[in-house]
């Protein structure tokens, strides 16, 4: 038996040596258990990591499972960020998590420790990834750089996305770093009373509230000098490095300049620069929301040359390289602007000249370049002892037109009053001639024609008629009834005989109750006298009638004066005739009766 246990331990030993056999206990030591984190900076990826021997396998099931209940995941899936820009994605974790963008193989190895549990946001900013201290571009979480610091922003790639928690991964996915797209700029106007400064804020996420900018602003290149000259940019990858305060390029503006530059200053000049800051009257109102810039540019001090081709204007956007986008000033995006001295016309839609029947409102309408929603106010004004001055607001509409209409019904007449636009005097002033009612009529020396007689004018300010009147004052007709206006070759019709040539009278009276005639309605007067006018009348001849002869005796024709209009009458037949016999004379009846007594005298000598 003492020899046997030298044996039995080399039968040990051998089987050792052979089948690789676990020491006796059956459990591996914790610095060699496979799939358990190590370290907070170290992770085991998958089973890749485990030796895949059923003795190592066997192992790790028999090694502690302090994280079987843990859970971590990306819950918006993939992210995605465009160069430049900055983005922000969440973690959910239900312990302590690390969160992995990228690797070695990336160029970019960063961690960030996520503590406690719950939902986690974290904020990359890609325009800033060059900082030394990842602070500089990470919120949310302590971040840990691995790699060495970038030389320019992060290369668009896909990066892998892990979360792990003590060392276990637990979800993965990609942050996808997008090119930056194609920077545009468009030419638009804006009304000089829109105020940039009442709309810097009220936008989400710090955006400016561009909603009342876009309502009033116009498309075009074409402005006048006092407007807004109104850049529209749709960037891409720029809404961190975008400073509204500086846009100069300088380092302060994180490498954007922002600039309105004079195309042709002329020989030997330097061109115009306006660049956005708050002293060249440039306002910045961001939309990053809608990947969107509008910079506004105020014109109003911006001298008008002589030459169109001075007031040629260039918006552009600069990359500097203090960007990091660029390494030397790059122009993205640019648009044109004309400038030009505001011009303004009006005129009235009909006439300078309003008289009383007219419709009481006075319209007038007009065109300038000022921009479309521009508000003008266009002023009637008289300063005669009934003075008075109305104003009107006019919008000037898409095509530079505008209208606006004043209510003279109740001013004073027989007046002139100035019409002009405010702030555009020397260009639109004129005058407007307000007539007072200035009643009259006109007849003629003529002759009547039948029963009636030419008025050969009448103004009735109120309307009215035309009533005649005889040498003794009676009325013998009238005209029917005239409308407000002027009136020309008025018919009067005559409702009483006249007989020979006379004055007849005209008066201008006005009308009763629902424009009817009435014979005592009040005539019109002008310096306290009627309105009338006086003609002599001539009546064409009253035609002669010839007597009838009678049966008895030869009798002549009398002429009988008739009333005018005349009335012609028919003769009578004799008596005993018939209606197609005609009549004898008497000489001839005598010389039958004698013929008829030589007759019968003759007839009784031969019996």
């Amino acid at each position: 038996m003492s020899h046997a246990h030298p044996y039995l331990a080399l039968a040990i030993a051998l089987s050792l040596l052979v089948g690789g056999a676990t020491p006796v206990s059956g459990f591996a030591t914790a610095s060699t258990a496979p799939g358990v984190a190590h370290s907070a900076g170290t992770e085991t990826i998958g089973e890749d990591s485990h030796s895949g021997s059923p003795h190592a396998l066997a192992a790790a099931d028999r090694a502690p499972q302090q994280t079987d209940d843990a859970s971590a995941s990306f819950p918006g899936g993939n992210v995605t960020v465009t160069r430049g820009d900055e983005v922000t994605f969440s973690v959910s974790h239900s312990d302590p998590a690390n969160v992995t963008i990228g690797g070695p193989e990336y160029g970019f190895h960063l961690t960030v420790a996520l503590g406690g549990s719950g939902t986690s946001e974290v904020t990359l900013d890609t325009r800033q990834t060059t900082a030394a201290d990842p602070a500089v571009f990470v919120e949310g979480g302590s971040a840990t750089l691995h790699s060495a610091p970038l030389d320019d922003p992060i290369e668009p790639e896909d990066y892998l996305l892990r979360v792990s928690i003590d060392g276990v991964e637990r979800d993965i996915g990609t942050l996808t770093v997008d090119p930056r797209g194609e920077t545009t700029a468009e030419s638009y106007r804006a009304p000089a009373e829109f105020e940039p400064s009442e709309y810097v804020d009220g936008g989400e996420d710090g955006d400016a509230n561009v909603g009342p900018l876009e309502t009033t602003m116009s498309a075009g290149t074409d402005l006048a000098r006092g407007d807004y000259a109104v850049v529209r940019f749709e960037e891409s990858g720029l809404e961190t490095a975008l400073n509204t305060s500086d846009l100069t390029g300088a380092a302060a503006a994180n490498g954007l300049k922002v600039n309105f530059t004079q195309t042709t200053p002329g020989p030997n000049q330097e061109p115009r620069e306006y660049v956005a800051t708050a002293s060249a009257n440039v306002s910045v109102l961001p939309s990053l929301a809608n990947d969107e810039i509008y910079v506004l540019w105020d014109t109003s001090e911006v001298p008008i040359g002589n030459l169109e081709k001075r007031n040629r204007y260039r918006a552009a956007l600069t990359l500097t390289d203090e960007s990091g986008l660029a390494d030397s000033p790059t122009t993205i995006a640019s648009t044109p602007f004309h400038l030009s001295s505001q011009s303004v016309s009006l005129s009235p839609d009909n006439d300078s000249v309003h008289y009383p029947w007219e419709n009481s409102s006075f319209a007038v309408s007009g065109t300038t370049n000022r921009a479309p929603n521009t508000t003008l106010e266009v002023r009637l004004r008289s300063p005669d002892p009934n003075a008075f001055l109305q104003l009107r607001d006019a919008t000037v509409g898409p095509d530079g037109d505008f209208e606006a209409s004043f209510d003279l019904s109740s001013v004073s007449r027989g007046t002139n009053a100035t019409l002009w636009v405010r702030n555009h005097f020397l260009q639109t002033a004129q005058d407007v001639y307000l007539v007072a009612p200035d009643p009259s009529v006109r007849i003629e020396d003529q002759t009547a024609n039948g029963t009636t007689l030419r008025i050969a004018s009448a103004e009735v300010p109120a309307g009215g008629f035309v009533r005649l009147e005889d040498a003794d004052g009676s009325s013998v007709g009238r005209s029917d009834y005239l409308a407000p206006g002027e009136h020309t070759n008025v018919t009067a019709e005559l409702g009483t005989p006249l007989f020979e040539a006379q004055q007849i009278r005209a008066e201008l009276v006005r009308a009763g109750e629902e424009q009817s005639y009435d014979p005592d309605a009040a005539a019109y007067t002008a310096n306290d006298a009627v309105v009338n006018d006086t003609a002599r009348i001539e009546f064409p001849p009253a035609p002669t009638e010839t007597s009838t002869p009678t049966q008895t005796a030869t009798a002549t024709a009398t002429s009988t004066a008739t009333p005018y209009p005349v009335v012609t009458r028919t003769p009578l037949a004799p008596a005993g005739a018939s209606q197609s016999s005609l009549p004898l004379s008497p000489g001839v009846a005598v010389a039958a009766l004698l013929g008829a007594g030589a007759l019968l005298a003759r007839r009784g000598g031969s019996s």
